[in-house]
C-alpha cells in the first residue's frame, strides 16, 4: 500500500460519514415542518385517497370545510386560552401536535391532509378581549334583561329529541319489548319529553324549536341512497359482504345522515342560543333478541370535546372543533352543564355516571361527577352551545315499569314513593336547570315598588 493512498482513504471515509449524517438529517426532517418558535411540529405528509374509495380524511358523510370562514375570528383569542381549550377540553393526548403548531402569536393548522403543505394561519390576540367573538348565539350575560316571571325571555332554544322512533325504532336499534308489555322506543320517549319541556319553557318566555315534531326522520334520504358510500366504507374495513353493507347503509340513514340534516336545520333555520339533545340511556345485553332488565340506573351530561387521535386527524372534525374553540362555546356549556347535572340528579334521584379516569374518549369537566366532554356528532355540528342529556337506563326494571304507565298528571306510587311520570320528571329537571341558570346568570329586571 502506498503512503499517498492513506490520506485519500481518510478523506473518502470522512466524506462518507458526513454524507450519512446529511441523509439521516434530511430523512428525519421530511415528515415534519419544524419552526424553533413553535411548541410542536406539524406533520405535512399527504394522505392518498384513491378515486371512489372511502375518504379517511373526513368523518362519515363529511364535507370539505371552508377554512377561510375562520377569518371571522382572527386575533380574537389569546394563545393561553387557545392552548387551554385545545389541550384540556377538546382533545385527548397530544395527537393534536401532528396537525396544529402553536407559536407565540399564531397557530399553523393543517387544513387538507391530502395535500402536503396545506395550512391555515390563525393569529392570536395578545390580550383578553371583553368583546364577544363573532357568532349567531347569545350567552346569558349578553341578553337583554329578563324578569322573575320570564327569566328565559328572548332566549332561543332548540330541542333535539334523540333518534327517530315510530316505525324506524327497530332499524335504529332503539326498540325492545319484554313479554307482552308495550315496547320501549327511545325516539317516541324523547319526543314526548321534548314537547313537555317546550310547553314549560315557552311559559318562561323562551322561543323554542323542536328539531323534529313527529316520530319521522328529518332526513329525506333512505338507506338505498347510501349504497355507494356504504360499499366504499365496507371495502376500507375489509368486509364486503352484503350484511355489512346493509348495516352501513342503515347507519348512514338513521344516524349520520339524520343528524347532519338536523344540524342543517338548526344552523340555517333556527340559529338558537342553545340546543338540548334529549336521550334516554340503556345498558347492553348479551342477546339482542332476548333483552334483560337490570337494577342499575344512572345519569350523565355531555358537552363537546375529547377528540381522539383518529378524530383530530379528520379535516372536518378538526375544523368543527376550532369553530367551537373560537366561538367560545365551552364558556357557556360548562356552567350550563353544572346546572343540568345538579338539577337532574335532584329531580330524578339517579346516581351520576362517571367514565373511567383512563378513558381515551371522555374528559371530566372540573371533576364534577356526571359531567363529561365527548366528541359526539350532534355536539360538534350544532354551531352553538349544546347540552347532551343521558338520564335513566331504559332497561332498568323500575324505568321499564314507569314507561308502561305512560305520561299522567299528578303522581303515582312507584315502589312506595309518589312520583310524577318519568317524562314529566325528566322535563322538570331540565326546566328547573334552565330557570335557575338564567335567573342567576343574566340581568333580571327588578321593578321598584310604587309608593
Amino acid at each position: 500500500m502506498s503512503s499517498s493512498s492513506q490520506p485519500q482513504r481518510f478523506i473518502i471515509g470522512a466524506l462518507s460519514v458526513l454524507l450519512g449524517i446529511a441523509i439521516i438529517y434530511i430523512l428525519t426532517q421530511l415528515p415534519t415542518q419544524k419552526d424553533q418558535s413553535g411548541e410542536n411540529t406539524v406533520r405535512n405528509s399527504a394522505v392518498i385517497i384513491q378515486p371512489g374509495e372511502h375518504d379517511t380524511t373526513l368523518a362519515d358523510l363529511g364535507t370539505r370545510p371552508d377554512w377561510s370562514t375562520l377569518d371571522l375570528w382572527q386575533e380574537t383569542i389569546t394563545r393561553d386560552d387557545f392552548h387551554y381549550l385545545l389541550t384540556e377540553i377538546y382533545t385527548t393526548g397530544d395527537h393534536w401536535k401532528n396537525y396544529i403548531q402553536i407559536h407565540d402569536d399564531h397557530a399553523i393548522i393543517r387544513t387538507d391532509t391530502r395535500e402536503a403543505n396545506a395550512t391555515y394561519r390563525l393569529n392570536f390576540n395578545p390580550i383578553i378581549s371583553e368583546v364577544s367573538p363573532n357568532r349567531n348565539w347569545n350567552s346569558a350575560g349578553e341578553l337583554s334583561p329578563g324578569t322573575r316571571d320570564k327569566p328565559l325571555a328572548g332566549v332561543h332554544i332548540a330541542i333535539d329529541p334523540g333518534h327517530i322512533g315510530g316505525k324506524h325504532a327497530k332499524i335504529e336499534e332503539r326498540w325492545f319489548q319484554i313479554g307482552d308489555n308495550k315496547p320501549i322506543m327511545e325516539g317516541n320517549m324523547t319526543l314526548l319529553t321534548g314537547q313537555l319541556i317546550q310547553d314549560q319553557l315557552e311559559e318562561l318566555g323562551a322561543k323554542v324549536y323542536l328539531v323534529r315534531g313527529e316520530n319521522k326522520p328529518v332526513n329525506s334520504r333512505r338507506p338505498d341512497d347510501y349504497r355507494e358510500v356504504a360499499e366504499a366504507k365496507a371495502r376500507s374495513l375489509g368486509k364486503t359482504d352484503s350484511e355489512t353493507i346493509t348495516t352501513l347503509q342503515n347507519l348512514y340513514f338513521y344516524r349520520t345522515g339524520e343528524i347532519r340534516e338536523r344540524a342543517r336545520r338548526v344552523n340555517l333555520a333556527f340559529n338558537p342560543d342553545l340546543v338540548l339533545c334529549l336521550h334516554y340511556n340503556a345498558e347492553a345485553w348479551a342477546d339482542p333478541a332476548n333483552p334483560s332488565l337490570t337494577t342499575n340506573n344512572h345519569l350523565h351530561v355531555l358537552l363537546h370535546g375529547a377528540l381522539t387521535k383518529r378524530e383530530i386527524a379528520r379535516d372536518d372534525e378538526r375544523f368543527e372543533m376550532l369553530v367551537k374553540i373560537l366561538q367560545r362555546s365551552h364558556d357557556e356549556e360548562k356552567p350550563l352543564g353544572k346546572y343540568f347535572i345538579d338539577s337532574l340528579a335532584k329531580t330524578t334521584g339517579l346516581e351520576r355516571f362517571n367514565y373511567s379516569p383512563a378513558s381515551q374518549s371522555a374528559i371530566s369537566i372540573d371533576q364534577v361527577d356526571g359531567l363529561w366532554a365527548r366528541n359526539l356528532l350532534a355536539n360538534r355540528l350544532y354551531q352553538c352551545p349544546v347540552i347532551f342529556l343521558e338520564p335513566y337506563l331504559m332497561n332498568n326494571q323500575e324505568v321499564h315499569d314507569r314507561v308502561q304507565l305512560g305520561n299522567y298528571s299528578g303522581t303515582k306510587d312507584i315502589n312506595g314513593t309518589a312520583r310524577k311520570s318519568i317524562y314529566q320528571e325528566y322535563a322538570d329537571g331540565v326546566v328547573d336547570a334552565l330557570r335557575s341558570y338564567y335567573l342567576e346568570n343574566r340581568i333580571i329586571y327588578e321593578p321598584s315598588e310604587r309608593r
